[in-house]
């Protein structure tokens, strides 16, 4: 009897394929415009990788892929898969400037968009330079089958915003992809009866961890309706299509816990599990979760450079009690990740001590497509593993170890400022801040004002609960040292984020106008 194949031995795109063939005819997607069964997923995505081989698109090509959520996107990335080539994945709404950079950044030659007014567009101007694939795949006869792809060839490449405003390039390939979906499937006890909720911007890794681990277990993929914006509309949603598990932006999971603590209600009954990620959580909001009948929440850590997540924490209620004022941890390291936490001279800390962590193992991306330069100073050797040609991403991130193995964040390496000689940590400003019931989003950042250094919160208060900043500022006087206490507080409706949930800092307002802003008392001097 031969030995099992392993995940790497097996990509994705061809165990969705297996999948279609051992249940046709089991529901792979549900939409608002209609159910796809898996034998119709297959099919139609056999017709536009058809389209796309005759084209010229094979392995290691890239093909746009520039649509909103639903079937279409479903057809379009396992589509370009099947062709062979390797799914590139945009928000389909971005100007079309942007669009061509990120054509150009990666030289890319074929599409598969629909329906929006930028990519139209970019398939008009663009003529023979692009070629365009629709998803006509709408044939009932069997196409191509799908393209053999080698574990290590390209599987998807993703766009990360870069410190200079160029975006970066990720490329993921195909071994790495499949260790991290088999994972990610077993982590979540995943199954043919799971419905697993499609939130995220589809632009945006988190979508394919949402999707894949789901179709290779044969599970059906339920995409949000665009009008579901908040969590009091994303309940009944949920309880309508016997959604079973979801992974959230943890500021709208945040935002979830808190409106849940203010009008107690039953949950969606089918509700067994809920992830966040995307930010940093705080226990305080577990415990709301918790106390108002929530389901186990797993706090994921995730990286576009790591194949999305890399570390999880459980989150049980039981541990809670006296950690209210805490980030919650990013956990420990999944199967086939190696997390190191190291100083500036790359030696181990001890445990407790701070550092910055490095990622390493199956888990990471091949580098930054076409930018040579770039991968090779985020993606180091890695000195602790014999393996040649071993290597570690940097993170930029500042944790300490617990000794249990459990990773805590401390802030991003940069995020430790110095305030008139106090050594001031922007994660525990958030957290301070973070405290107040009607805060649902907050983030601290460091600026310089007539030429000193000044710590600013931008604040997002809950709908319908317009945030006192006085009160704020004196209930943050009361709770934290005065260092502690932002120099300038922006109560803002919403805080901008990128379709990823990450901060969008560069659409931070300016903190300085009087009306938007509350000064905190003076500092003490250091002592």
């Amino acid at each position: 009897m031969s030995a099992p194949l392993s995940p790497d031995d097996f990509p994705v795109p061809l165990r969705i394929a297996r999948q279609a063939a051992r249940t046709p005819d089991a529901t792979a997607v549900s939409a608002s415009e209609g159910e796809l069964t898996y034998r119709r997923l297959d099919r139609r995505a056999r017709a536009v990788a058809g389209e796309l081989r005759a084209a010229g698109a094979g392995p290691e090509d890239t093909v746009l892929v520039g649509m909103g959520r639903g079937a279409d996107w479903a057809v379009a990335v396992l589509g370009v898969w099947y062709a062979g080539a390797a799914p590139m994945l945009v928000d389909p709404a971005a100007p079309e400037e942007r669009l061509r950079a990120l054509l150009a950044a990666t030289g890319t030659r074929h599409a598969v968009v629909t329906g929006h007014a930028a990519a139209a567009a970019l398939h008009r101007r663009s003529g023979d330079e692009l070629f365009w694939a629709g998803t006509r795949g709408d044939a009932e006869s069997a196409g191509p089958e799908p393209a053999a792809v080698a574990p290590g060839s390209l599987a998807y490449v993703l766009f990360t915003s870069g410190s200079t405003g160029r975006p970066k390039p990720v490329a993921v390939g195909h071994a790495g992809l499949a260790r991290q979906t088999a994972v990610l499937a077993e982590r979540y006890g995943l199954t043919a009866a799971d419905r697993v909720l499609q939130f995220a911007a589809p632009a945006f890794d988190v979508a394919l961890e949402e999707a894949l681990p789901t179709w290779c277990t044969g599970g059906t993929a339920v995409f949000v309706d665009d009008n579901v914006v908040s969590p009091a509309e994303l309940e009944p949603f949920l309880t309508e299509r016997a959604v079973t598990l979801v992974n959230l932006p943890t500021p709208y999971w945040t935002q979830w816990a808190k409106d849940l603590e203010r009008r107690p209600r039953p949950l969606p009954p089918t509700l067994r599990h809920v992830v966040i990620g995307s930010d940093a959580g705080r226990t305080a909001d577990l415990i709301r979760w918790y106390a108002a009948g929530g389901p186990p929440v797993t706090s994921a850590y995730c990286l576009t450079e790591s194949t999305i997540t890399a570390t999880c924490h459980e989150a049980r209620a039981e541990a809670l009690a006296d950690t209210a004022d805490e980030v919650i941890p990013l956990g420990v390291p999944l199967p086939g990740v190696r997390a190191y936490v190291l100083d500036e001279a790359l030696t181990r800390t001890a445990d407790g001590e701070a550092g910055e962590l490095y990622l390493a193992g199956s888990c990471l991306a091949r580098g930054y497509h076409d930018r040579p330069a770039l991968t090779a100073e985020r993606f180091v050797a890695d000195p602790f593993d014999a393996g040649p040609g071993e290597r570690m991403y940097r993170t930029g991130d500042r944790v300490r170890r617990a000794p249990d193995g459990t990773l805590r964040f401390l802030g991003r390496t940069d995020d430790q400022v110095k305030i008139r000689g106090h050594r001031v940590e922007l994660k525990e400003v958030e957290t301070a801040v973070a405290a107040h019931p009607d805060v649902v989003d907050v983030v601290a950042r460091a600026v310089r004002h007539r030429g000193e250094p000044q710590v600013v919160a931008y604040v997002a208060a809950a709908p319908g609960r317009p945030l006192d900043g006085g009160e704020l500022r004196r209930q943050l006087a009361a709770r934290v040292p005065a260092h502690l206490v932002p120099a300038r507080l922006c109560v803002l409706p919403r805080l901008p984020r990128t379709p990823g949930g990450k901060l969008d800092v560069r659409a931070l307002p300016d903190p300085f106008p009087p009306e938007a802003v509350i000064v905190a008392p003076p500092l003490p001097e250091p002592v």
